[in-house]
């Protein structure tokens, strides 16, 4: 006879991780993000980065001005991006410059969305926004904030070697 406590563990060996997040959770709500219009919810587990002016909502952090076309910032982003663990690609807008991504936790694989979207301010400048938010809890521990300010300074580390 299997005990109270193995359940859990033999039906995450069975169902897997993810599968078992899902039958836990429910699925991930995926929904298109417009920066313009975008409400923050009530939780804490959230990280939003926009130019002055730009999103509704009030960002966490002021977007950074890089001097490069936007185009140029969406391929460093794409190559820091190949560097990143347990990311997977999601919807792609290659006429808006927006972008979405799953990142997952390494332990329990819990998933956060990631939205992207590149700023052309003229030639020789650029922008971007950001919305990274996890699907279940009312706290990420400072998870989404953090991987958004490492991302940024490798970006920023990249347009000063770059030029």
């Amino acid at each position: 006879m299997i005990s109270l406590i193995a359940l859990p563990v033999l039906f995450l060996a069975i169902a897997g991780r993810e599968r078992s997040l899902t039958l836990a959770f429910g699925p991930i709500e995926t929904k298109e993000i417009d920066f313009q219009t975008l409400e923050l919810g009530p939780n804490p587990n959230q990280f939003l980065v926009c130019p002055t002016g730009y999103c509704s909502a009030e960002p966490h952090l002021i977007s950074p001005i890089f001097p490069v076309s936007a185009d140029t910032m969406r391929q460093r982003w794409n190559a820091l991006i190949k560097t990143q663990p347990r990311i997977e690609i999601g919807k792609a807008d290659d006429n808006e410059m927006q972008y979405d991504y799953i990142q997952r936790s390494s332990l329990m694989r819990y998933p956060d969305s990631i939205t992207v979207k590149f700023i052309d301010l003229d030639n020789d400048s650029s922008t971007l926004a950001i919305y990274s938010r996890s699907h279940y809890g009312k706290s990420d521990f400072g998870v989404n904030e953090s991987r958004i300010q490492a991302w940024l300074s490798a970006l920023n580390d990249a347009a000063v070697v770059q030029g």
